[in-house]
C-alpha cells in the first residue's frame, strides 16, 4: 500500500457527526459569526468521549467501487482512526492530537509524523484527506463571516487565520437552522471550489442527534460515502489509546 494513496473522516473533520442535544438560535448567533462557529464546535463535540464504526465506499468516475471499515475514537482534541478491513489496509491508523498528526502503516511497522504540506494527500483512493479526517474544531483555525441566508439555512464563510496551519485556506459551511448543525461543507483553494461534503440521514442514536451519512464529491467526479454503522457516547477511553505506542500495538 502506498501511503500517498491513502482516509474520516473526521469524522467530521471525519468532521464529527454527533451533535449535543442543545438548541441553538442560529439567527441570533449569526449576528456574531465567530460566536456561531464556536457554538457549532461545541455542539458537535460536547461529549467526554465518542466512538464510531464507519463503512467508507469509494466511488470512482470509472472502475469498481471499493469499501472499507474503520473505527474512530475521540476524546477532547484527540482522535484515533483505525482501519478494520479489508486485509490490505487492516491496522492502518491515523492519530491526531491538536495540530500534530501521525500515521501508522502495519506493512512497514512504521509511525511517521504527517507534515503540514502532506495533509492534503488523499487517503486510500478516496477524496478524504488526512486533514479532513483529523480536524475536530474549526473556530481556532478560521475567522468566520456570514454569507447568504434563507428561511431554512445560513452560510458561514471561513478564512484561515494567519497563525493557522489548516490545510484548506477557505471553507463555506451551510448551517441548517432547524437542527442547528452543519449540513454542507465546501472546500476552496485559489479561488476555486475543490470538493463538497454533504451530511444527510439525520437521526437520533442513544439520545444524541446524529448525521448517519457523509458524501464527499470532488469537482472531477470522484465520490466517497461514509455510513455510520454504530455510535457510542461517553464510554471511558484510556489516554494511552492516543499515543504513538498504541498505534503500533493496535490497542
Amino acid at each position: 500500500m502506498r501511503l500517498s494513496v491513502l482516509l474520516f473522516f473526521t469524522l467530521l473533520s471525519i468532521p464529527t457527526l454527533v451533535l449535543a442535544d442543545t438548541p441553538l438560535d442560529v439567527d441570533a448567533l449569526s449576528q456574531t459569526p465567530q460566536g456561531l462557529l464556536e457554538a457549532l464546535d461545541k455542539r458537535h463535540n460536547a461529549y467526554d468521549s465518542q466512538k464510531w464504526t464507519f463503512e467508507m465506499t469509494v466511488i470512482p468516475v470509472s472502475g469498481s467501487k471499493r469499501s472499507m471499515k474503520f473505527d474512530v475514537m475521540q476524546k477532547g482534541s484527540k482522535r484515533l482512526v483505525r482501519f478494520l478491513s479489508p486485509g490490505d489496509v487492516k491496522g492502518m491508523s491515523v492519530l491526531s492530537k491538536g495540530r500534530t498528526m501521525y500515521v501508522y502503516a502495519p506493512q512497514t511497522e512504521n509511525v511517521r509524523r504527517v507534515a503540514t504540506s502532506a495533509r492534503r494527500q488523499n487517503l486510500l483512493g478516496s477524496n478524504f484527506t488526512y486533514a479532513d479526517m483529523a480536524t475536530v474544531n474549526l473556530a481556532p483555525e478560521y475567522n468566520a463571516t456570514v454569507g447568504a441566508a434563507a428561511d431554512d439555512h445560513v452560510w458561514l464563510e471561513l478564512n484561515k487565520k494567519a497563525e493557522s496551519d489548516a490545510a484548506w485556506p477557505k471553507l463555506r459551511l451551510r448551517i441548517n437552522k432547524k437542527h442547528a448543525l452543519i449540513e454542507v461543507v465546501e472546500y476552496w483553494d485559489a479561488g476555486k471550489k475543490v470538493k463538497t461534503q454533504h451530511r444527510t440521514n439525520f437521526t437520533v442514536v442513544g439520545g444524541a442527534p446524529t448525521w448517519k451519512t457523509i458524501t464527499m464529491s470532488s469537482e472531477g467526479g470522484l465520490k466517497t460515502r461514509l455510513e455510520m454503522l454504530s455510535q457510542k457516547i461517553n464510554e471511558p477511553i484510556p489516554n494511552k489509546v492516543f499515543s504513538k505506542r498504541s498505534l503500533v500495538r493496535g490497542q
